[in-house]
């Protein structure tokens, strides 16, 4: 292979070997990929398997074929792509050693990925595993179905619980299926109320997860997190509080069934007020004056650029934004990954901003980008939004503070000052809390489809989460 594994890899591979089942917890950057590529190696040399069947996310497939091309270019990859009959025919007929598909594909081809895992002894890696967490989603429902049939199966992510503790639940279940190691759902999720921590399934946490950091595996310099309050003009502040009180009006006036039919879109209608506060041209393509946060972010790429060879990652979760922001920061050499650039695109985008000096900007969208690339030529990242998805917001970090980063690494989140944005800062961190809790760490997080009526209102009025 001539790659020289750390110790923690060769950890990961042991693991995932012997355990025949495991979520590999490994945060981003650690070499996830490689290690379950490295474990097939093994098993396949030793005949204790035939196939690896790697489930992704679409994004990721052309990563994992040019990670195969790189670590393992002995063996022969198809993508289980296009058409049904196309799909259908490289399942039932391909003689390649690893097929990569999606989770969208594995939803629609379960009958045909059950008789090829049926006919050759597989291996199955479902790569960012987290896809999998909700336990009535088609793509839970297709992983249960022909995961039993694997000899081995393998679930890969560095941000295995991204919400709840039910993350962690399905996930077990696709690992050991049948054995019911965590009890039914309900009978979880009311333990967990009084065991926020999951001491009570430690045990089988323990089994079937291997949890590694970067603090404990790698020698990687320090991050430093800056959060800038932009004060929004007084144009943009009145859209907003009058978008603010009419919420407010009307959740006040709901009656108790009608307000649970809100509480269920509720994170809808709150990217709507963060849409104002980001860039109100979002909703209202009449708002033409230059937002806030964009006269704050000429003059921060600005200071960052003034010293030669900086390079910058601006993170957006709204194409308009990005599209205005590219036109915007032209100047500088600006690309972009997001999802109006093809998938079969991103990785020469990426190259790009990691080669050419003249490219010094990259604006990312963290649905398209947070995952599978290296960036780690910025030392310099923006958040000129932030959603709800604590995954998109830990996995974006990741891209520059990886192995391969040599500097320390500022991130600077954009804020727009009394509004909802700082309560998604609140959650985000209240999430990561969480995560680690079931980790390793600990504390726990709210949900916002669980705020009662008066709790809603608070929130839309101070922009902080209940405690």
């Amino acid at each position: 292979m001539g790659v020289e594994l750390m110790a923690h890899q060769r950890e990961g591979i042991d693991f995932l070997i012997s355990g025949k089942s495991g979520l590999l917890a490994f945060e981003q950057g650690l070499g996830k990929t490689l290690v379950a590529i490295d474990a097939f190696r093994r098993l396949w040399a030793a005949r204790d398997v035939e196939r690896l069947l790697v489930v992704c996310p679409n994004s990721l497939k052309r990563n994992w074929v040019a990670e195969l091309s790189k670590f393992a270019p002995e063996f022969t990859v198809e993508i289980a792509e296009g058409s049904p009959r196309a799909r259908r025919a490289i399942f039932a007929q391909s003689r390649a050693h690893v097929v990569v598909t999606s989770y969208e594909t594995a939803r629609a081809e379960v009958t045909a990925i059950l008789a090829f895992v049926e006919r050759h002894p597989t291996a199955l890696v479902l790569d960012e595993s987290h896809a999998t967490k909700n336990w009535k989603s088609l793509t839970s429902t297709a992983a249960r179905h022909f995961s039993p049939r694997c000899k081995f199966r393998w679930l890969l992510s560095g941000t295995p619980v991204t919400n709840t503790p039910a993350d962690l639940y399905t996930q077990v279940e696709i690992l050991a299926p049948g054995e019911k190691l965590l009890g039914s759902l309900d009978g979880f999720l009311a333990t967990m109320e009084s065991d926020p921590k999951a001491e009570f399934a430690r045990r089988a946490f323990d089994r079937l997860i291997l949890r590694r950091t970067k603090e404990e595996c790698l020698d990687l310099p320090e991050k430093t997190f800056i959060d800038l309050r932009v004060d929004l003009p007084s144009w943009q502040r009145k859209l907003y509080d009058d978008m603010r009180t009419q919420m407010v009006c009307e959740i006040e006036a709901m009656s108790g069934e009608q307000y649970r039919a809100f509480a269920s879109t509720a994170l809808a209608q709150l990217t709507r007020l963060s849409q104002i506060a980001s860039n109100p041209a979002l909703l209202l393509p009449e708002a033409d004056a230059t937002p806030g946060k964009f006269d704050a972010m000429d003059g921060l790429v600005a200071d960052m650029l003034s010293v030669p060879g900086r390079k910058v990652i601006i993170w957006s979760n709204y194409v308009k934004t990005i599209e205005t922001l590219i036109d915007r920061l032209e100047p500088y050499g600006v690309v972009a990954i997001y999802g109006g650039i093809p998938n079969s695109e991103r990785q020469d985008v990426a190259a790009r901003f990691q080669t050419d000096p003249q490219t010094r900007v990259l604006i990312a969208n963290p649905a398209a980008a947070g995952t599978g690339f290296t960036l780690t030529a910025a030392t310099y990242t923006i958040y000129e939004t932030l959603s709800w998805r604590y995954d998109h917001y830990a996995q974006s970090q990741d891209r520059n503070h990886r192995i391969g980063q040599t500097q320390p690494v500022t991130y600077v989140r954009m804020v727009a000052a009394d509004t909802i944005e700082e309560a998604i800062i609140n959650a985000l961190e209240r999430k990561s809390a969480m995560a680690q809790a079931l980790l390793g760490d600990e504390a726990q997080a709210t949900a916002i489809s669980q705020l009662t009526q008066q709790q809603m209102c608070e929130l839309l009025v101070s922009n902080r989460l209940p405690v």
